[in-house]
C-alpha cells in the first residue's frame, strides 16, 4: 500500500472525535484502548491474515483516539483552578476577586485598546498558594497607558505574580450554537480576568536560557521591523511582524472595513504567519544552502534545525507547528532515502498531532489547514495538467510563467473547493474571491516575508539599506491589504449562508473524494461531479431558499428571548413563516460584532432566511448594535422605529445602510397596529414626538404587545418608572401574559404597580451573567415572583423559548428547565 499511514490516521481521527463528543468515562476508555491493542498484537502474533491484522491494528488505533480525546476533554474543562474558582464563597456571583496568581506566561504579552493582555498558565492561587503544574489557563486584561510600557517585561517563559478579578468566558446559549467554554477550555483558557493596573504584575523570575534567548530575538525583530518598515507605514510593520514572528497585536492598526475584506476575500490567514511562511522559509534556505554548495544530507539536517528552532521562536501558533511537523517528516524521509507520497506526509503530521494534541481535532485552524492540503495533494497534479492544455493551444510547450500560474490557480481551486464548506461550517462564509486575490496575495505575502527577514538582518548593519528594504516589505504588505479593495467592486464575490447541515457537509465530500481521488471510472466521475455541483449549489443558495427544519408547526406562535448577554435581542415567528426580530444585541466591541457572532447564527438555527420585519426599541447599542449584521444577512421587509434621533451617528449609518439595501424604515408610534394572519402587534409607547431628541432615551422605547390567541408577550424595551403606567393603562387584560422584564431587571423599572397591572404569568430577564451593573435587582425579581411569575433569565437559562398554540404554552430553556401552561388556569400555575 503506497499511503500505509491513511487508514491509521482516519481511525485516530474517528476516535477522537467518538471520545470527546460522546464523553467516554475515563475508567471505560482505557479498559477499551487496551483491550483494542491487546486484539491487535494477539491477532499479529497468530494470524497470518493481514487484512484481519489490519482491521485489528485499524480498531486500536480507534480505541487510542476514544482515549486520548476522552481523557484530554474531560481534563480541559475540569482544571484545578476552575475547580478552586468555584468553590471560592462568592462564585455565585460570577466574579471573584481579586485574587493572587502565580504562574508562567504562555506568549509574550499583546498590546490591546485597553492595555494589555497576558496568558498565564498558572502554578500558584490563592492566599494560602494553593497549585501546581498544569493547574489551568486564565487570560488577564491589564489595563492602563502604563502597561503598554511594562509589557515589554511580559514576555514567554517567565514566572510571575499578579492580582487579578476573576471570572468564567462569556457563553451564549442559544439554539444552533456551540458552548463558548468549552471551545476556550479546549484551547486552554477556563477563566478570564482583569487587573486593575501594571503595578499589579511582578515579574519573580525568569523563562529559561533558551526561553529567554527565544523572547529577546521576538523584541529584538519587533524594533528592527519598527525601525525599518514602521517609518513607511505603521500597519505595514504591524503586518511583517505578524508575518514573521506571529505577533498580531499590531494588526490592530487595520479599521474594521480592512479586517472585514481580508476575511471575506479569504486572505485574511496571509496576513499572520502560517503553514504557507514555514513553506517559504524552507524553500529560502534551500536555496541559499544549494547556493553555498552544502551537502543534501547537511543541508537537510541544518534546515529541520532552523525550522525547529523558528517554531519555538514564534512558540505558540498552532499551523506553524504542524507546517514545521510536515517539513521535518519530509526533509527526514529524504535523509532515510525513504520517497513517500505527499498524502501520507499528511497522514503521519496528522497522527503526529492528535497523539500530542487531540484537541486540536476541534480547532478551526486544524481543520483548515489539512483540509486545504488535502486538496492541493489530491487535485492540484489534475487540474493543473487540465488547465496547461488550454494555453498550448497557443504555446507548444507552455513557458514557465504560464505553467507557474496554471499550477497556482490549480492550487487555489482544489483549497477553495476543500474549505468550501468548512467556511460556511465555521464562519458562515462562501467566498469565491479568493481566486482571484491569492494570485496577488501569495506573491505578495512571500515578498511581504523575504523583505521582512532582509531589513531584519541589515538592521544594525546599514539603516539605509534595512530601510530600502523595508519600503519593499511596506510596499507589498499595502498591496496585499489594498488587493481586497476588488470586494468593494463585486461585493458578490462573497457573501453570508447559514451553516450547511451534516448530511450536505457527507455529500459534499464523499462526492469531492470520489472526483479527486484515483481510480473510479469515468461514469463514476461524472456522477460525482454532478452531485458536487448540486451539493454547490444546495450550500451557497441557503440564504434565499426557504430552510427545511427550524420553524414551529403551523398554526403555532414561537418567541424566542435569545442569550445576548448584557443586551437584547428576541424572535418573534408566527404562522405562514412570519419572523418579527426586535432589537438585535449589540456589539462587545468593534472586533466581536454580537449580531455576527450570535445573533445571526440563532436566527438562521430557527429557520430564519428573511425577516418580516426588524423592530428596534431604541438606539442604545445594546439593542441597535447587532442590527447591522442583521440588515445585511436577513434582508428585512421593514424596519420598525420610534423616536427619531437626528444626531446619532450609529443610527444614521444604520439608516444608510437600510437605504442601500432598499430596505423600508418605518417610524412606529402608540396606537399602530399590524396584523400578521393570527399574529396581531400592536404599539403602545412612545407617543408622537413633541420634541426634537439629542440624544437616544430609554424612556422612548417602542413597546410592543404580541397577541396570538389568548396569549400575549409584552417586549418593553428599557422604559422606565416614568411611562410604566402609560403603558399599562393602554394594555388589554389576557388569559396568559409573558413579559420581557423592563431594562434588563434594573431597580428604575418594573415599579410595584406596572407588574401588579401586568399580572404576568412568566417573566425572561435578559441581562449577562456577573454584569456591572448588577441586573437584574433583587428587589425586582421577587416582585414578579410575589405577583405570581415564574422568572427566567437568560444567564442562568440561556435562551428562553415560548410556543403556543393561543391555548396551551410551552416553555423551555436551554438548560434544560421546561414548563407547561393552558391559558386561563387559574393564578397562572404551570401544569403538572
Amino acid at each position: 500500500m503506497a499511503t500505509p499511514a491513511v487508514p491509521p490516521a482516519i481511525a485516530l481521527v474517528m476516535g477522537v472525535w467518538l471520545g470527546v463528543w460522546l464523553a467516554w468515562p475515563l475508567v471505560v476508555a482505557p479498559v477499551a484502548a487496551v483491550t483494542a491493542w491487546a486484539v491487535a498484537v494477539a491477532t499479529y502474533a497468530r494470524s497470518a491474515r493481514s487484512e484481519l491484522v489490519s482491521w485489528a491494528l485499524l480498531a486500536a488505533f480507534a480505541a487510542a483516539g476514544v482515549l486520548l480525546g476522552a481523557s484530554r476533554s474531560q481534563a480541559a474543562s475540569d482544571t484545578p483552578v476552575l475547580r478552586w474558582f468555584h468553590e471560592q464563597p462568592d462564585a455565585q456571583t460570577g466574579r471573584i476577586g481579586p485574587a493572587r496568581l502565580e504562574g508562567r506566561l504562555r506568549a509574550d504579552a499583546s498590546a490591546t485598546d485597553y492595555g494589555a493582555a497576558i496568558d498565564l498558565d498558572v502554578t500558584r492561587v490563592g492566599d494560602h498558594g494553593e497549585g501546581g503544574p498544569d493547574f489551568g489557563g486564565v487570560r488577564l486584561s491589564i489595563g492602563g497607558d502604563l502597561a503598554r510600557s511594562r509589557m515589554s517585561s511580559w514576555r514567554a517563559g517567565r514566572l510571575i505574580r499578579v492580582s487579578a478579578t476573576l471570572r468564567p468566558p462569556p457563553s451564549y446559549r442559544n439554539p444552533g450554537q456551540a458552548d463558548q467554554r468549552e471551545q476556550r477550555a479546549r484551547r486552554g483558557t477556563v477563566l478570564l480576568g482583569s487587573v486593575k493596573s501594571a503595578l499589579l504584575v511582578e515579574v519573580i523570575g525568569g523563562g529559561g536560557t533558551i526561553a529567554e534567548l527565544a523572547a529577546g530575538t521576538r523584541a529584538r525583530v519587533r524594533r528592527a521591523v519598527d525601525q525599518s518598515v514602521g517609518r513607511h507605514g505603521r500597519r505595514s510593520a504591524a503586518i511583517v511582524t505578524a508575518v514573521l514572528i506571529g505577533d498580531r497585536a499590531g494588526l490592530m492598526a487595520l479599521d474594521d472595513d480592512t479586517i472585514s475584506r481580508l476575511q471575506d476575500g479569504g486572505t485574511y490567514h496571509v496576513i499572520a504567519i502560517s503553514g504557507g511562511n514555514i513553506a517559504i522559509l524552507a524553500g529560502v534556505l534551500l536555496l541559499l544552502g544549494r547556493a553555498a554548495g552544502w551537502r543534501p544530507r547537511h543541508l537537510s539536517v541544518g534546515v529541520i534545525v532552523a525550522l525547529v528552532g523558528y517554531a519555538y521562536l514564534v512558540g505558540h501558533d498552532a499551523s506553524v507547528g504542524r507546517a514545521t511537523a510536515a517539513a521535518v517528516v519530509v526533509l527526514g524521509a529524504g535523509l532515510l532515502d525513504h520517497r513517500t507520497p505527499s498524502l501520507n506526509v499528511v497522514a503521519v503530521v496528522a497522527i503526529g498531532v492528535l497523539v500530542f494534541s487531540p484537541l486540536s481535532l476541534f480547532d478551526a485552524g486544524f481543520l483548515l489547514t489539512f483540509g486545504a492540503t488535502l486538496g492541493i495533494v489530491l487535485g492540484v497534479a489534475r487540474l493543473s495538467d487540465a488547465l496547461l492544455r488550454v494555453p498550448t493551444r497557443w504555446w507548444d510547450p507552455a513557458p514557465r510563467w504560464v505553467s507557474a500560474a496554471a499550477m497556482l490557480l490549480a492550487a487555489t481551486l482544489c483549497a477553495e473547493a476543500a474549505l468550501m464548506p468548512v467556511g460556511a461550517l465555521l464562519f458562515g462564509r462562501v467566498s469565491v474571491a479568493g481566486l482571484a486575490l491569492n494570485f496577488l496575495a501569495i506573491p505578495l505575502m512571500t515578498v511581504t516575508q523575504i523583505a521582512g527577514m532582509v531589513a531584519v538582518a541589515l538592521d544594525g548593519v546599514s539603516a539605509t539599506g534595512a530601510s530600502l528594504v523595508g519600503w519593499v516589505a511596506h510596499a507589498a504588505a499595502t498591496g496585499l491589504v489594498e488587493s481586497t479593495r476588488l470586494l468593494d467592486l463585486f461585493p458578490w464575490l462573497a457573501f453570508r449562508v447559514p451553516p450547511p447541515g451534516w448530511t450536505a457537509l457527507v455529500v459534499y465530500y464523499a462526492a469531492l473524494l470520489t472526483w479527486l481521488w484515483p481510480g473510479p471510472t469515468g461514469r463514476t466521475r461524472a456522477v460525482s461531479r454532478w452531485t458536487l455541483a448540486v451539493a454547490v449549489v444546495w450550500i451557497a443558495s441557503g440564504p434565499w431558499r426557504p430552510a427545511i427544519t427550524g420553524w414551529p408547526p403551523d398554526g403555532r406562535l414561537r418567541v424566542t428571548f435569545l442569550d445576548v448577554g448584557q443586551a437584547d435581542a428576541t424572535l418573534v415567528q408566527g404562522p405562514g413563516r412570519v419572523a418579527i426580530l426586535v432589537d438585535a444585541g449589540g456589539a462587545r466591541s468593534a472586533r466581536s460584532d454580537v449580531g455576527t457572532r450570535v445573533v445571526a447564527p440563532a436566527l438562521w438555527a430557527r429557520g430564519v432566511r428573511r425577516l418580516t420585519v426588524a423592530a428596534l426599541s431604541h438606539g442604545d447599542p445594546d439593542h441597535a448594535g447587532g442590527l447591522g449584521a442583521v440588515l445585511r444577512d436577513f434582508r428585512p421587509g421593514e424596519v420598525w422605529d420610534g423616536v427619531p434621533v437626528p444626531g446619532h451617528a450609529a443610527l444614521s449609518a444604520l439608516h444608510d445602510q437600510a437605504d442601500q439595501r432598499h430596505i423600508r424604515w418605518r417610524q412606529t408610534t402608540r396606537g399602530d397596529r399590524f396584523r400578521f394572519g393570527q399574529m396581531a402587534v400592536r404599539v403602545l409607547h412612545p407617543p408622537v414626538p413633541d420634541w426634537e431628541r439629542l440624544k437616544v432615551r430609554n424612556d422612548d422605547s417602542v413597546v410592543l404587545d404580541v397577541r396570538f390567541g389568548g396569549v400575549a408577550v409584552l417586549l418593553p424595551g428599557d422604559i422606565g418608572h416614568a411611562v410604566e403606567e402609560a403603558v399599562v393603562s393602554s394594555l388589554p387584560a389576557t388569559p396568559f401574559r409573558i413579559v420581557k422584564v423592563p431594562h434588563h431587571g434594573s431597580a428604575g423599572s418594573s415599579s410595584d404597580g406596572f407588574v401588579d397591572a401586568l399580572v404576568p404569568c412568566v417573566a425572561v430577564v435578559s441581562a449577562g451573567r456577573a454584569n456591572a451593573f448588577g441586573h437584574p435587582a433583587p428587589e425586582v425579581v421577587q416582585r414578579y415572583r410575589q405577583a405570581g411569575a415564574v422568572v427566567l433569565e437568560t444567564a442562568r437559562d440561556g435562551a428562553v423559548t415560548m410556543e403556543t398554540d393561543g391555548t396551551n404554552v410551552s416553555i423551555w430553556t436551554e438548560s434544560g428547565r421546561r414548563l407547561a401552561y393552558r391559558a386561563g388556569q387559574a393564578d397562572c400555575a404551570p401544569l403538572k
